[in-house]
């Protein structure tokens, strides 16, 4: 039996060696499905070749195949070696059957799950790792054994026999299978890597022995001028002779006949066969070479450059301040040899030790200097005066400062020959100045400053009131310099001015605040010359002030413009604005800038009338204050104020819609107040005739004489009574005691009336919604309000056309219960709004006009608003009702 375990495991190891050989070797994208097949085949195989290990009862390594076909492939290669090799086992037969495949799906899944957390980690090479793998793998084959039932009572039997082997062999097998599965992926990862240098990456590579190339790279291929270059150097026998048998690597530069410039990297090594081979990597470097050229050529040309140059030139190291390299200008004007100078410090040199420490302050600061005056030291110890710029370079790799030197000595003496002869020349100026002394007088004596400078800017004539204004005396000025006596001028207007002047070479007029007298303003007047400038000053603070307070004076005005609500607006002679305050941009809803420049009737449509009127305001230069509704802005009613000025007129208008409104409320007030004075004067004695013969009209109807006529007098009785009922309606708009209001709900006003206004709808083949939202309770008159909707209701009805409907809303709207009541007629004419409310105004063939006006009275004897919203498609009344404070505190202490 031992034998046969040994057998068993070792046809396993074989063929899945030879698997995993297979497996590495494919490139297919189908690889996994034939792994599959294959796994599934060798697993029927080891299933064949069973071992016995009690009387009719079997065991094998079955689970290595499967664990390696799930570890190799994956789950589809675990899957489909599953499925062969299981339905093989079922349908085989025999005891255990079930317990087979169970074993066959458990290791299939054993091993995708090894793949997904061991392929890829360190563990892949360690013998314990794998050791213990095997292990694991024999404790759950065992324990299938153990626990599946066809064993049965020999399961004890069984597990004896083969528990020590198992925990031995598979173990042992595992670890090779796995490690040998891992060596051939090295092995084939490094073909992939060499295979990849060899035809894909672009190395130009070449291997070769004695007798010539042995392996090219493809790049090297493709490039067939470098490979010929390359064959022809390791055939060469330099090349064999010197790089076969080396040691260590080698590099070497070759140059072609056309000069063409390579670099090869060569290292030998050993063939499996034992002989030696050599590997190079050839490059090619013209282009290098050639930079290389072109910067040794630089390097000469500034060599030349420095060398030859017509001022002196010094190379100092940064880190010591010791020169390197000087150019034979700088050894002859200093008078030294090369030997003198390398390897000191400019301080050793002879130059001061001060000075050097400024230079290097400022070349740390600036990072360069440029034309800085410093001084001279020969080799004698004479001075001189040089212009001296330093830049920082660098020279192999070491920071250094390369230093230029400019003698300006000569130039210094002819500079201090120059100032002597300008000193001559003042005295013979002064001496001129003496010799016009009378002028002088005058000038000296003038209420104004007057100064005259030479061309170096320096005083040569002051007077008195100059002297003063630059609070020194004439002694102290003459000679002086302008800007150093007025430090603080230059830069400013006065310096530039002065230089404008003379380089136009003419007058020059201008205004400046003074540095040495607070507050004081003066206009100056520079008049240029050969000989340099006169100057002439005249105090006009008293004029700036006055300009000050007409700019202040300005400005307030504006501020006052821009802080008016009313809108205000200058137009010139053209139409065009000239000025527009800010709330006239809210009203035109345009800014300032889009409106300044623009025409009047670019920015809207002025009627007749204001035109009219604002062309009388300027060629008749009167002004006119008038009203009009402006389309324009709303129809709104402005009160517009014109008035002439030189360029054309100013205008502000103001909003008096509110007004006209409120004006427009008391004559309609003012209307009902006659109305009422008339109806309280004739209503009753009309009423009184009318009931007389109402009556004698009942008694003549019933008697047998007239009965043919009766239905005229029923007709005639009808109509005393309809002017009966006009008269009552114009009496109660001269009612003025108050109104009897009782706290009550507007909804159950309404939910009474409902029956009645339905009936009526329906008579008249219409409909009739009721939307009641939730509301407070109002102090109403129930009588009035019945009326108010009564009338409200009926006029809606009688405004529709047949199958139309009439909605009725309540609800809240900012602390107000509403009442909405909108028909779907044809809507009030726009000319007839104003006139609603008005008594005897109607539109009806029958109608008395004092429907309305009743509704009206009872709105503004319960506190109420009444509004109208009227279009083609119906028209809308609402009515406002104010909450009593005592419902609104009520309502709070509950909330």
């Amino acid at each position: 039996m031992y034998y046969d375990l040994a057998s068993n495991v070792l046809d396993v190891m074989l063929l899945c060696g030879i698997l995993i050989w297979i497996n590495l070797s494919l490139k297919s994208k189908y690889s996994r499905f034939l792994l599959g097949i294959l796994f599934g085949l060798i697993t029927i195989f080891v299933i064949k070749g069973r071992i016995e290990v009690f009387e009719d009862h079997f065991y094998d390594f079955r689970n290595i195949t499967m664990t390696m076909a799930g570890f190799i492939g994956g789950p589809i290669t675990a899957i489909i070696a599953a499925i062969i090799s299981g339905l093989y086992r079922y349908f085989v037969g025999g005891n255990g059957s079930m317990g087979g495949v169970f074993s066959i799906i458990v290791f299939a899944c054993f091993g995708s799950i090894l793949r997904k957390h061991v392929k890829s980690s360190q563990n892949g090479k360690k013998l314990l790792f794998w050791f213990i793998i095997g292990f694991i793998m024999s404790c759950i084959s065992l324990f299938i054994v153990f626990f599946t039932s066809p064993w049965g009572a020999n399961r004890t039997v069984v597990l004896s026999v083969i528990i020590v082997p198992v925990l031995i062999i598979n173990p042992i097998a595992t670890t090779i299978l796995f490690n040998f599965y891992f060596l051939i992926s090295e092995f084939f990862g490094k073909a992939s890597i060499l295979n990849a240098i060899v035809n894909v990456s672009p190395i130009n590579l070449m291997v070769f022995d004695e007798h010539g190339p042995i392996l090219q790279s493809e790049n090297l291929k493709i490039q067939h001028q470098t490979s010929q270059i390359a064959e022809t150097f390791v055939r060469s026998p330099d090349c064999k002779r010197t790089f076969l048998n080396a040691t260590k690597q080698e590099h070497r530069e070759i140059c072609t006949d056309d000069q063409r410039h390579y670099v090869a990297d060569l290292c030998s090594f050993q063939l499996p066969c034992g002989e030696f081979a050599c590997a190079a990597i050839l490059n090619e470097v013209t282009d290098r070479v050639k930079e290389q050229e072109k910067l040794r050529g630089a390097t000469n040309r500034f060599a030349k450059a420095f060398q030859l140059g017509p001022h002196m030139m010094a190379i100092v190291q940064m880190s010591d301040f010791r020169y390197i390299d000087v150019n034979d200008r700088f050894l002859e004007e200093r008078n030294f040899n090369r030997e003198d100078v390398i390897g000191k410090t400019p301080i050793e040199l002879g130059v001061p030790e001060s000075e050097f420490g400024r230079i290097m302050k400022i070349l740390d600061l600036q990072g360069s200097i440029q034309n800085v005056e410093c001084s001279l030291v020969t080799k004698f110890g004479s001075m001189g005066t040089v212009i001296l710029s330093a830049e920082k370079i660098e020279i192999d790799d070491q920071e250094c400062i390369m230093f230029a030197y400019n003698d300006i000595t000569e130039m210094k003496r002819l500079q201090t020959e120059r100032l002597d002869q300008l000193s001559k020349y003042l005295t013979l100026q002064a001496e001129l100045s003496r010799s016009n002394q009378l002028i002088a007088d005058i000038i000296n004596s003038m209420p104004d400053g007057f100064y005259v400078l030479d061309d170096q800017w320096r005083f040569t004539y002051i007077n008195k009131k100059a002297a003063e204004l630059l609070l020194k005396t004439r002694e102290e000025l003459l000679g002086e310099v302008l800007w150093e006596t007025i430090p603080q001028a230059r830069g400013t207007l006065l310096e530039l001015n002065y230089q404008k002047s003379i380089n136009d070479c003419l007058p020059i007029t201008f205004e400046y605040l003074s540095f040495l007298h607070k507050d004081t303003w003066y206009e100056v007047t520079a008049y240029p010359s050969k000989f340099g400038l006169t100057v002439y000053y005249r105090d006009i603070t008293k004029q700036k002030l006055v300009q000050e307070k007409l700019v202040t004076s300005q400005e307030e005005m504006t501020y006052i413009l821009e802080s008016m609500t009313d809108c205000f607006f200058a137009i010139d002679s053209n139409w065009l604005f000239t000025y527009v305050n800010r709330a006239g941009e809210m009203v035109m809803e345009k800014s300032r800038e889009e409106l300044v420049g623009m025409k009047l009737t670019e920015v809207f449509e002025a009627n007749d009338t204001t035109l009219q009127r604002f062309n009388e305001v300027m060629c008749e230069k009167k002004s006119v204050t008038f009203e009009i509704l402006s389309e324009a802005l709303g129809n709104k009613w402005l009160e517009v104020s014109a008035y002439p000025i030189g360029t054309g007129l100013t205008c502000y208008f103001r909003d008096i819609t509110i007004r006209k409104i409120a004006q427009d409320e008391m004559a309609r007030l003012d209307r009902l107040n006659l109305v009422g004075q008339l109806a309280a004067g004739i209503g009753h004695e009309i009423r009184n005739p009318l009931t007389t013969i109402r009556g004698y009209l009942q008694l003549i109807s019933v008697k047998p004489d007239y009965t043919i006529l009766k239905p005229t007098f029923d007709l005639m009785i009808s109509e005393v009574d309809r002017a009966n009922s006009i008269i009552t309606e114009f009496l109660s708009l001269a009612q003025t005691k108050k109104s009897e209001l009782k706290q009550q709900n507007l909804n159950d006003i309404l939910d009474q009336l409902y029956p009645l206004l339905e009936a009526d709808a329906f008579s008249q083949n219409k409909q009739i919604r009721f939307t009641l939202g939730e509301i407070f309770d109002l102090e109403l008159n129930a009588k009035e309000i019945t009326q108010l909707i009564l009338n409200l209701t009926r006029n809606g009805l009688e405004a529709m056309e047949e199958r139309g409907c009439l909605t009725i809303e309540s609800y809240l709207q900012d602390d107000k219960v509403v009442l909405a009541i909108a028909d779907e007629g044809c809507g009030i004419p726009p000319e007839n709004n104003q006139k609603l409310g008005t008594p005897f105004f109607t539109t009806k063939d029958t109608g008395t006009g004092l429907g309305l006006a009743t509704c009206y009275k009872i709105v503004e004897a319960h506190g109420a608003k009444i509004s109208v919203n009227s279009s083609s498609r119906g028209t809308t009344f609402f009515i406002y009702f104010p909450i009593p404070d005592k419902v609104k505190e009520k309502c709070q202490l509950i909330a």
